[in-house]
């Protein structure tokens, strides 16, 4: 499974996304696919499906929330990761 069809089929697990919304832009946080609390279960299923983990840092930037911002966030690591 690709990384963009993992994200956006954990986020359609509450509600459906429109196809019209463009996914590269959307907010998930504030669009209500993952709330505080689920966003815990969320970055430990991302870091369990693709071996990776992500820093405090990483997790506290607003770009962590934007499904196209995170889907190059997770590109980049198992890039780097796939170099050592």
């Amino acid at each position: 499974m690709d990384i963009l069809e993992f994200i956006v089929k954990y986020l359609e697990k509450k509600h459906t996304i429109d196809h019209s919304v463009d996914l590269e832009t959307l907010n998930y946080v504030e669009s209500g696919y993952v709330d505080s609390l689920g966003i815990i279960q969320f970055v430990c299923e991302l870091e369990d499906e693709f071996d990776i983990e992500f820093s405090e840092q990483e997790l506290s930037s607003q770009s962590f929330q934007v499904v196209g911002q995170l889907k190059k966030l997770i590109e980049t690591k198992i890039a780097e990761k796939k170099k050592v």
